[in-house]
């Protein structure tokens, strides 16, 4: 790890390295991050894993602990609460983008390709998370407002985001990839209203395979 500039400090790489592995599920809920410990793993100093373990508490990644830090398991209200949060802003994305003239706005979502029936048949599950995780990020970018794309950024660091998506039966990456579809099919009519309904449903959809593989 090196320190050259302000986005490239050991803090910053720090936290990057870490909120990654919670959001990927590498680290796991309610276990403990010791700093002596983690700061030998990453071959830095205590000081920019502390500060990065302060910074992901703000995040609402991890809680203070005896001793350090653990990570924080979310409880199934608050993914409740997140889920209906993520509904709310993709939805707007949605309706944004769908109100853009000309193809500019879903052109760069179509290309991504993650609307496609042949993925329904996929077993490379990393290229499907992959795919969904460009898509929705791809309908922020073309809604135009950067407030927006911010703010579901925080909302979408969470673990059972990516560990869920990996754990989709085919029945339930086809619905997946059919919301995408509806989603981009409403996009490309310039029909504002159909696009929030069917990016909130795509939501909803996914909330409802969450919290079955949750339980």
């Amino acid at each position: 790890m090196t320190d050259s500039s302000p986005k490239g400090s050991l803090t910053f790489e720090a936290l990057t390295l870490l909120r990654d592995e919670i959001i990927q599920g590498k680290i796991r809920p309610n276990e403990r991050l010791i700093a002596v410990d983690l700061a030998e793993r990453l071959r830095t100093s205590r000081t920019p894993i502390r500060e990065a373990l302060q910074l992901l508490e703000a995040e609402g990644l991890v809680v203070a602990a005896k001793r350090g830090y653990v990570v924080r398991e979310h409880t199934r209200d608050e993914i409740v609460e997140i889920y209906e949060v993520r509904a709310s802003l993709e939805g707007m994305a949605a309706r944004l983008a769908a109100q853009k003239s000309g193809t500019a706005a879903y052109k760069e979502i179509e290309s991504i390709g993650a609307h496609k029936d042949s993925l329904i048949t996929s077993n490379d599950r990393d290229l499907i998370v992959d795919l969904n995780d460009r898509f929705h990020a791809a309908i922020f970018t073309a809604c135009g407002n950067s407030r927006l794309e911010r703010i579901n950024r925080s909302n979408s660091k969470h673990f059972f985001n990516h560990r869920i998506a990996e754990m989709y039966s085919k029945e339930e990456t086809k619905l997946s990839i059919k919301g995408h579809a509806a989603i981009l099919k409403a996009i490309k009519n310039h029909d504002p209203d159909d696009a929030e309904t069917q990016a909130q449903q795509h939501v909803f959809d996914a909330l409802e395979v969450t919290l079955l593989k949750l339980r």
